[in-house]
């Protein structure tokens, strides 16, 4: 089947999920009315379920059942107005869903042959390929590429509509469907529900690793006969941003390069919590929501995956081994065993200075992030509040260092955008291990 669009909207319009019969209870009846499963972005993003009520309701309501999709969500009421005339009690009550993403159609054991996923807020990209879509007498480039691994093929491109939610995007804000792809295993076989989630959760990880902050997506699944049999229901983490990170949008090779031995190693059960956490941290330390958070978390996550290596993968460290080495003797072992520079780059010039301070004589970069970490963790550090200067400086080091050590820990080859070079979109240069 050709990657179909399951949702119309436009930038922050609402999106209508479901239609279907709601059931709430209390007082030991059960209550039914017309209901909208929608997606709202205001005032932020989040699902919401509105029904109508031919009945008085009270706020007691602690479930929602859906009727045709036999599906209970837990929740809580939002809003509740009841009008009360010569004709009865109409009752109007908005749901909110206490957990997402919930699973509107199917369920674990459903099965599928294909995965459409709409992604919210990823990058304007140009494909490895283009085709050309009219719509009356408007034309316009659609960008695609196609990502492989061992399991898993995904087609992803633009839509018509792309070029102008950029535009609402970049001068609005909010959320907005950009790109929408196909997810089918390698040999065209049946998936299940419980392997579509799993899917899915590595193909979020993957697309805001590329962004740098968080993609999310709407998804569904269909059958080999092209119904939908499955669909999974989830809002967008967080409006749009730009941010900087290691993917150059102008060079969709780069995923390509990267997809399979990023896949890989979450196939890999030794390697798959070591790898989500650390993504989920590089997320965190780039929303720039606090920058000195930021350097404590990017270390945080070069030292879980640098024990997963060392330790649990390589065996070049036992556990004791490891503790007992210092935070900048970590690093300096992870980075030279898998050929990643240690010296700090003339471009942080406020870091060059410091490391030439007498008092400090900083050798590398390892020492520099850890003496600049410390400095935020520990009250009683003698350095504390002295590297003001150079925090943005090794902020972005520390994210540099993250970047680099995933590519290389998932065998990539190729170019990258280095975040510590002042630079226009599609500059890049190779990674240092080739």
């Amino acid at each position: 089947m050709d990657i179909i669009t399951c949702y119309a909207s436009g930038p922050n319009e609402t999106i209508c999920l479901a239609l279907d019969t709601a059931i709430v209870r209390w007082d030991n009846d059960d209550h039914e009315g017309p209901a909208e499963v929608l997606l709202v972005f205001e005032p932020t993003a989040h699902l919401e379920i509105n029904l109508v009520l031919e009945d008085e309701v009270v706020i007691e309501v602690k479930e929602l059942k859906l009727k045709n999709q036999n599906l209970i969500i837990p929740g809580f009421v939002t809003k509740l107005n009841t009008a009360i005339d010569s004709s009865g009690a109409r009752t109007q009550l908005r749901w909110r869903p206490s957990k997402e993403p919930i699973i509107g159609l199917g369920n674990d054991s459903t099965e599928m042959e294909t995965l459409i996923f709409h992604i919210f807020n990823f990058l304007e990209v140009i494909g490895v390929g283009r085709s050309t879509e009219q719509k009356g007498a408007a034309s316009r480039a659609i960008e695609q590429f196609t990502l492989g691994s061992r399991e898993w093929k995904v087609d992803l491109r633009s839509l018509f509509s792309t070029k102008d939610v950029f535009e609402t995007l970049s001068k609005q804000g909010g959320y907005g469907i950009t790109h929408i792809g196909r997810a089918r295993r390698s040999e065209n076989s049946l998936f299940s529900g419980a392997t579509a989630n799993e899917v899915l959760k590595d193909l979020r990880l993957f697309f805001s690793f590329a962004k740098g902050n968080w993609c999310e997506f709407l998804s569904v699944g269909f059958d080999n006969y092209e119904t939908k049999v499955w669909e999974s229901w989830s809002s967008p983490r967080e409006p749009w941003r730009s941010s900087l990170s290691w993917f150059d949008p102008h060079h969709t090779d780069q995923l390509v390069r990267l997809f399979p031995g990023f896949f890989n190693r979450l196939d890999d059960e030794n390697w798959r919590e070591a790898i989500r956490e650390a993504v989920y941290w590089y997320i965190l330390s780039n929303s720039t929501h606090g920058i000195d958070a930021g350097i404590i978390l990017s270390q945080a996550a070069i030292e879980r995956l640098s024990f997963e290596y060392l330790v649990n993968d390589k065996r070049l460290l036992k556990k004791r081994g490891f503790k007992d080495l210092s935070a900048s003797d970590r690093m300096r072992r992870i980075f030279s065993s898998l050929d990643i520079p240690l010296d700090i780059p003339d471009s942080l010039q406020a870091t060059s200075q410091l490391a030439k301070d007498k008092d400090l004589k900083w050798v590398d970069a390892p020492q520099a992030l850890t003496e600049v970490r410390n400095s935020f963790v520990h009250p009683d550090h003698k350095s504390r509040g002295k590297f003001k200067e150079a925090t943005y400086e090794m902020w972005n080091l520390g994210l540099r260092y993250l970047e680099l050590l995933i590519l290389r820990l998932c065998e990539y080859e190729g170019t990258y955008s280095n975040r510590l070079e002042p630079r226009w979109v599609g500059d890049v240069e190779n990674v240092p291990w080739i």
